[in-house]
């Protein structure tokens, strides 16, 4: 038996849908099935009544749920207690976030003076945004940095999941440059005219579908032609200077190369979108350090010179 089976459960409960539930959960709902099947294998007993909808819980389902919140509740305080005594308060708080982030936000983040004066020692794993998602949902690190937007795919919606914003960030369509500063390609061409681009794949999941959603807004359907695909928004940055084709990217990862004149914005401000940076933690309390991050970050959006910080980052890019 998981936690994360309790958890599902738990979802499933609050929701009665299955799709809901395994959106909530950031897994596909066919997966989210297979693992209420498991749990209710390992009981020995049908929890969820599926010939109605929405769906029901079982006898044996309700007489679960509230032991089943009692188990999940004392997990986590019981992991707590166990950091505590253990000194975990000296340990390493770790983060996880989508690579731009890890390598174009986290470190001037962490580091800026309202962050910094806490004595933290973290630790960052760069990863794609389902598997940073992931990490998070299945306890595997203590916060989640990523982007969001309102119109783009949930990001842990509906889960047992707090959030702050802590940043601001845009994604702009870039060119690389001819000898004379002026963009390689461009979108006012003649609709048959084929514009190279290099595409987020399948595996990125959020900007990807952020990208598509400006496409939407063109006046007409844009001729992009894919010629690279890559997971990585610098991948997509080095071959764009390279002059191999158009890319969505974020201005934090490209905002350097636009100043040294390798790059530069085209489609103006109808082919870009603001997004939010977002910090991601399970609800309700962790460990002494984690706790404390939180509850200093929850304060420091109260302050305007905090507000300021991450929009006079967002221009200067």
């Amino acid at each position: 038996m998981e936690l994360q089976w309790l958890e599902d459960f738990l979802e499933i409960a609050a929701t009665r849908n299955f799709s809901t539930a395994a959106t909530a959960r950031n897994i596909s709902q066919p997966a989210f099935s297979r693992r209420i099947k498991s749990l209710e294998s390992w009981i020995g007993a049908d929890l969820i009544d599926r010939s109605t909808y929405p769906v029901q819980l079982t006898r044996a389902g309700n007489m679960f749920l509230p032991g089943c919140q009692r188990l999940v509740r004392e997990a986590y305080r019981l992991r707590t207690d166990c950091r505590n005594v253990a000194g975990e308060s000296s340990a390493m708080l770790t983060f996880t976030s989508l690579h731009t982030l890890a390598m174009y936000f986290f470190p001037k983040w962490i580091s800026s003076p309202l962050i910094s004066r806490m004595p933290l020692r973290t630790s960052m794993h760069a990863a794609d945004f389902l598997e940073s998602v992931d990490h998070l949902c299945s306890g595997q690190c203590d916060f989640c940095i990523t982007y969001v937007h309102p119109d783009g795919p949930p990001v842990l919606e509906g889960g047992p999941f707090e959030t702050l914003l802590i940043g601001k960030d845009r994604l702009i369509l870039v060119s690389g440059t001819d000898e004379n500063g002026r963009a390689l390609f461009d979108l006012d061409v003649p609709e048959s005219t084929e514009i190279p681009y290099l595409a987020y794949s399948w595996s990125d999941g959020y900007i990807g579908k952020l990208a598509t959603l400006i496409q939407s807004r063109w006046r007409r359907p844009l001729n992009l032609s894919t010629v690279y695909q890559s997971a990585l928004a610098d991948g997509l940055k080095h071959m764009a200077v390279a002059g191999r084709g158009v890319a969505w990217l974020p201005q934090i990862c490209v905002a350097e190369a636009m100043r040294q004149g390798q790059l530069v914005q085209i489609g103006g401000q109808q082919m870009s979108l603001e997004m939010e940076i977002r910090i991601f933690r399970r609800a309700g309390a962790g460990s002494h350090d984690s706790d404390a991050l939180w509850q200093h970050l929850k304060d420091c959006a109260e302050l305007p010179q905090y507000k300021s910080t991450f929009e006079a980052a967002l221009d200067a890019a």
